[in-house]
């Protein structure tokens, strides 16, 4: 079976997220009963080989309740670092992890770094941008400021088969939610730190404009198209790299490849003890 990209759906990795079976406080933690019962990711892998894991531990879930989609991460990291306190500045110059979430015709961009600093951008992709409506929608008008026509050459590092993407670089999404904990101490080497988790809460309304006719909230057997990674610099032989650690491996050095993104199946039945349980079944007969 392939998707309505002409991709299959078995060269990538699917998540079955369940209903939150009890209130969720987003504070960092994922310490509630429902975070202990969630299917975990496997440990993500690097962006451009695949099945290449990623050098320090770090997964995903998710669960949802009638008002929000939550995704928590958990990354080791023997030196947390982090130092950009500006809402919308380039996050991914340092160590964050990132969410992209994935409409037919547009794509939201999320990344939060270890100070609980996010940026936000919305993509539309320009041979929808008229077709699908969003011409008439005063939040997307491309005469306001902080638009940008980017994301589609060869010269921008993300060229794709659709073309040019518009960015969004001022919408922000209305209701999202997001807080870290820090196990450890930032900006200090003298230590050895053990990680950071990462907790965001995006609510339903906020995803109208990528719902192309899926419930808000969700309806069983709803599927979304998700990224989930993360970016952690580091010296090697005396120069900065960065490697990306994804849900999926992308092949290439580029996040922005909706048709690579990890396939979201939503449930309506409550995690429990079973569904932990059949998610172990599942991982292990992969």
């Amino acid at each position: 079976m392939t998707d309505h990209w002409g991709y299959s759906q078995t060269d990538l990795k699917h998540y079955t997220c369940y209903r939150a079976n009890g209130p969720i406080v987003v504070d960092g933690r994922l310490d509630e009963g429902a975070w202990r019962l969630a299917p975990q990711s496997p440990r993500f892998e690097d962006l451009q080989t695949p099945g290449r894991p990623a050098l320090l531990d770090t997964w995903a879930k998710l669960l949802w309740d009638d008002d929000y989609l939550y995704v928590g991460f958990w990354c080791a990291e023997p030196h947390l670092r982090g130092t950009q306190t500006e809402r919308d500045c380039m996050i991914c110059r340092e160590n964050d992890v990132e969410v992209f979430i994935a409409g037919e015709n547009a794509y939201f961009e999320f990344e939060l770094n270890s100070l609980g600093t996010i940026m936000e951008r919305f993509y539309i992709w320009q041979d929808a941008y008229v077709t699908a409506g969003y011409d008439q929608l005063a939040e997307f008008d491309l005469l306001a400021p902080g638009i940008i026509d980017t994301l589609g050459g060869a010269w921008s590092g993300h060229a794709h088969p659709r073309g040019r993407r518009w960015c969004f670089r001022n919408w922000d999404m209305p209701g999202l939610r997001w807080a870290v904990d820090l196990q450890g101490t930032l900006n200090d080497d003298n230590d050895v730190d053990v990680g950071w988790s990462a907790e965001i809460a995006f609510p339903w309304t906020g995803l109208t404009h990528l719902a192309d006719g899926r419930g808000l909230p969700p309806r069983q057997d709803d599927v979304w198209r998700m990224d989930l990674s993360r970016f952690q610099w580091m010296e090697e032989a005396g120069r900065r790299i960065c490697p990306g650690w994804a849900f999926n491996s992308h092949d290439v050095y580029d996040s922005h490849i909706p048709e690579k993104f990890t396939y979201i199946h939503m449930s309506e039945q409550e995690v429990s003890t079973a569904t932990a349980m059949q998610a172990v079944i599942e991982e292990a007969g992969e």
